[in-house]
């Protein structure tokens, strides 16, 4: 089980080397978390602790992988040392002068930020699952300690007051929110069965035929899907810009905004959303020579009229389900 009081080195004090984003050593930890490689991360992390570096983003990659080997079981803990974290940022920034008094706040805030963003994710992602993932993540997670986590989020987010904390604080009660929803839901009694219905009459010659058995079923309602790494560092890309335009910084803006439109005309949607295309991808592997005679016949008449009925009615185009 992983020390959380590592995380906590800057509000013990002594002597610790604060790492830059562009240091070597947190370029190897932001590596390993990009691959999800978040155990690798957290002994990276360990070993830099004992030669005394620090960063507080490496703490929320820390404080990930300590959740993710361990289960929500570990959550308050998690938010017990957020919250001392945020009380000491605070109190940094209120205390500093000039332009970098801000500097702590606005580390931990994307700290928070990515924390929460990637744990709603995969809490999400293996919900909807109800794999082995899930049993993981929910193993020992009793009501008790589900109140003792939104009673932490509570606190946390009177910590989290300012804008230099407005996106940390918006993912915090979007986990918040998710927790309170999914115990609601676990609570809520089973629908009772419906009373069975008599059976129909038998129809004559000429009554209507029965309707047609549903076609194949569609895509209804909001879609749960896990992003990769490269969309998390898209959607902190996005984020900044929209901050730096609020500060007027629009410089910094302009740089992030040529990134993401370059992002964008490069687009590739499986590797921002693998997930997507995973099962599309097997099948096709899979079944790659019984399609390859029809491939070659796409200039016929037959292959552009059947063309035309899948793009005019896809539910039509596919049929009933047998």
């Amino acid at each position: 089980m992983r020390d959380l009081s590592l995380c906590l080195r800057p509000v013990e004090g002594g002597p610790l080397e604060r790492l830059e984003s562009h240091d070597p050593r947190f370029l190897t930890v932001a590596d390993l978390v990009q691959r999800e490689s978040y155990a690798e991360a957290a002994d990276a992390i360990e070993a830099l602790d004992g030669e005394g570096g620090y960063e507080v983003r490496l703490s929320a990659y820390y404080l990930f992988a300590a959740l993710r080997e361990d289960g929500l079981v570990r959550l308050p803990d998690v938010l017990e040392v957020l919250i001392s974290l945020a009380r000491a940022a605070a109190a940094e920034a209120a205390q500093g002068e000039g332009k970098d008094k801000s500097k702590p706040a606005v580390l931990l805030n994307k700290a928070l930020t990515w924390l929460f963003q990637t744990l709603l994710s995969a809490l999400k992602y293996h919900h909807g699952k109800k794999d082995a993932g899930w049993e993981a993540w929910t193993k020992g997670f009793s009501d008790g300690k589900r109140k003792d986590a939104l009673r932490g989020i509570q606190t946390l987010q009177g910590a989290l007051e300012g804008a230099a904390f407005r996106n940390g604080a918006q993912g915090l009660a979007g986990l918040g929110q998710w927790l309170k929803e999914t115990q609601e839901r676990a609570a809520a009694p089973a629908p009772a069965p419906e009373p069975a219905k008599p059976a129909a009459p038998a129809k004559g010659r000429g009554a209507k035929a029965a309707a047609p058995p549903p076609s194949f079923p569609r895509t209804t309602g909001p879609l749960q899907l896990r992003g990769s790494a490269h969309l998390l560092e898209l959607c902190d890309k996005l984020k900044a810009f929209e901050v730096l335009v609020e500060r007027g910084d629009f410089q910094k803006a302009a740089l992030v905004s040529d990134d993401v439109l370059r992002t964008l005309e490069d687009f590739d949607p499986r590797r921002y959303l693998p997930e997507l295309f995973s099962s599309f991808g097997a099948l096709l592997n899979r079944h790659v020579g019984d399609m390859q005679e029809h491939w070659e016949r796409k200039e016929t008449m037959e292959w552009r009229t059947l063309s035309q009925f899948y793009q005019v009615d896809l539910g039509a185009f596919v049929g009933p389900s047998e």
